[in-house]
């Protein structure tokens, strides 16, 4: 098991775009690093670049894979919807089990990663479709952030705006997780916004 995959936590930030090579190029040259890994998702017709962040935490810089064939599903994390210029959209909350969760679970692979994520019948991001709440993952072995070089990124803070602040609020407190997200995950009322603040080789950057 590595140390950390079944650690509640912060497990990674999703950050969507159209095409996947240059935005690549603009978040490497927004945080001063070149991605650490990339990977594709056959079962949503998809692919990555990532960035390790600290502490079992990574960034994932996500797309349509255009050479995969569609899938017979919607795809996840909404992008099927996306347009406009890559930005955060949302967050994936790692738990030890997902056999509470009430939105479906997907049980994935690739390579020699193993994990269950829950995924909405729709694509759509959980709850009120708003990327805020996060979806939940439970790594079954292996983390992708071991494979992952250390390039000096860490998550600062991750700052979440929601009408339904105090809901959010209470389900992290329900689900035993504000001792393990500490102050790195701040929610307060008003319009639907994220944003996460990392630190970099060049100084302070935000998403």
């Amino acid at each position: 098991m590595t140390p950390g995959a079944r650690t509640p936590g912060v497990d990674h930030l999703v950050v969507a775009c159209t095409s996947l090579e240059p935005a690549s190029e603009w978040l490497a040259d927004r945080l001063g690093v070149e991605p650490a890994g990339r990977a594709r998702h056959a079962r949503f017709g998809t692919h990555n670049a990532l960035w390790n962040l600290d502490d079992g935490t990574y960034l994932e810089l996500i797309a349509i894979d255009p050479e995969a064939p569609a899938p017979g599903r919607p795809r996840w994390f909404a992008l099927d919807r996306f347009s406009g210029p890559p930005r955060l959209v949302h967050w994936v909350l790692r738990l030890p089990s997902l056999s509470s969760a009430s939105d479906p679970v997907l049980r994935l692979s690739r390579d020699d990663l193993a994990w269950s994520l829950t995924v909405p019948d729709d694509g759509s991001f959980p709850v009120d479709g708003s990327g805020v709440w996060p979806s939940l993952i439970a790594w079954d072995g292996g983390h992708p952030s071991t494979g992952l070089a250390d390039g000096g990124l860490a998550l600062s803070r991750l700052v979440l705006s929601t009408p339904s602040a105090d809901a959010l609020r209470s389900r992290l407190v329900d689900a035993g997780l504000v001792g393990h997200l500490g102050n790195r995950v701040t929610v307060t009322p008003g319009p639907v916004a994220s944003r996460a603040e990392l630190t970099t080789p060049g100084g302070p950057v935000t998403l």
